[in-house]
């Protein structure tokens, strides 16, 4: 899974948000942020790539309004096509969001460490689906994160990763015609670029700590390769 993602404004971000055809100008550095909480979303509207800042809990448009009975800032790639809360999405309203960096919690018996992870180059392209609810005079534009199984390389930090895409791949992702099946592929485990992962300090676990966070010196960086 993925419950908590970095964003900070730099020219490889600029250089991704380029290749998309976005250009909103500077970012302000946002840390540990959590789901609920606004994120930069990319999607496609009439053909033409679009920027917008969307809720990361995702309200079906058919829903009654904004809940959190059910876990909805990650989708499962496994059943994304047949999910009720998300097939319609992932057919129709498939997005974009970018990251400097993710936090994730290796499991250890009882205990918990976190782990920042980065790209060794550039930053993440995270594939979402997105909706659009509307009820009561309220627009809620929201979305979730798509997650996958780990490769075996990442398996030691988490079970589950982000489903992370190249340039080539962020294209097809956000085209409205691409074919189901090429789709599909794009969500099966890979690496598309390797990671680093760095423990840090578990105060990262309070969703209201919106610092960078401290990493542990007697922790050695991991390069992770697929």
């Amino acid at each position: 899974m993925c419950g908590r993602f970095n964003l900070t404004d730099s020219p490889l971000l600029h250089v991704l948000l380029d290749e998309l055809g976005i250009d909103i100008g500077p970012l302000p550095l946002r840390f540990n942020i959590a789901p609920t909480e606004p994120i930069l979303t990319i999607y496609q509207s009439q053909g033409e790539n679009q920027a917008m800042d969307m809720r990361w809990w995702l309200t079906p448009s058919w829903s009654n309004g904004p809940s959190q009975k059910f876990a909805m800032f990650n989708a499962r790639s496994e059943t994304i096509d047949s999910s009720k809360a998300y097939k319609s999405a992932f057919q129709q309203r498939r997005a974009i969001v970018p990251a400097s960096a993710f936090i994730e919690w290796q499991r250890n018996g009882n205990q918990k460490q976190a782990y920042e992870i980065t790209p060794k180059e550039g930053v993440f392209a995270f594939a979402a689906v997105w909706e659009k609810w509307q009820g009561n005079g309220e627009v809620i534009y929201s979305c979730s994160m798509i997650t996958t199984e780990s490769v075996p390389e990442f398996k030691a930090i988490h079970g589950r990763q982000p489903v992370m895409l190249d340039t080539k791949a962020c294209a097809i992702w956000l085209d409205g015609n691409s074919d189901k099946a090429i789709l599909k592929d794009l969500l099966k485990p890979r690496l598309p670029y390797p990671l680093q992962a760095q423990a840090i300090d578990n105060n990262i676990g309070n969703a209201r700590n919106k610092s960078a966070s401290l990493p542990l010196s007697d922790f050695e960086p991991l390069l992770i390769v697929d």
